[in-house]
């Protein structure tokens, strides 16, 4: 076969971006409290009512608490798992049980929930991403409910 008939089309689709948020979320969310637990600086914070920025610097009033961590910008992989990987250092590393006692009756408390969000988007062809049982298993423990936006071209 020649040269010019071979196929130049893909035939390995391939993801092309990925990541996830850890979120914390409530009325009576006071973002302090979430960081001084999980020793952890947000990605975006602010209490219930708080004006902040948006990237394109349009002002929002928060409808009610947030306290996020991304992965944006700190895990260098196209691996959904890494980026969830990365989220659940932050609470399950050293003292894991007080902090997730402290966390659990935090958000008791105050009404808080929490979610990991996940991000993932492939080429046309692509196969979205399985995002392993250890990993839900986890965040089921803080507990925190993974919800997936999965897209291709």
């Amino acid at each position: 076969m020649s040269r010019l008939a071979t196929s130049k089309t893909k035939s390995n689709p391939r993801t092309l971006e990925a990541f996830a948020s850890l979120r914390f979320f409530g009325d009576r969310l006071e973002p302090r409290h979430i960081t001084q637990i999980l020793d952890t600086m947000p990605t975006l914070a602010y209490r219930k009512g708080d004006v902040f920025k948006m990237s394109m610097g349009q002002e929002i009033r928060g409808r009610t608490g947030l306290w996020l961590a991304s992965s944006e910008g700190h895990v260098n992989s196209t691996d959904l798992n890494e980026h969830l990987d990365y989220l659940l250092t932050i609470v399950f590393s050293e003292d894991t049980e007080d902090k997730l006692s402290r966390l659990r009756t935090l958000m008791q408390e105050a009404g808080i929930e929490a979610d990991a969000t996940c991000f993932w988007y492939g080429e046309h062809g692509a196969r979205p991403p399985v995002i392993r049982d250890d990993i839900r298993s986890r965040f089921a423990q803080i507990p925190a409910q993974v919800e997936e936006d999965f897209d291709t071209d």
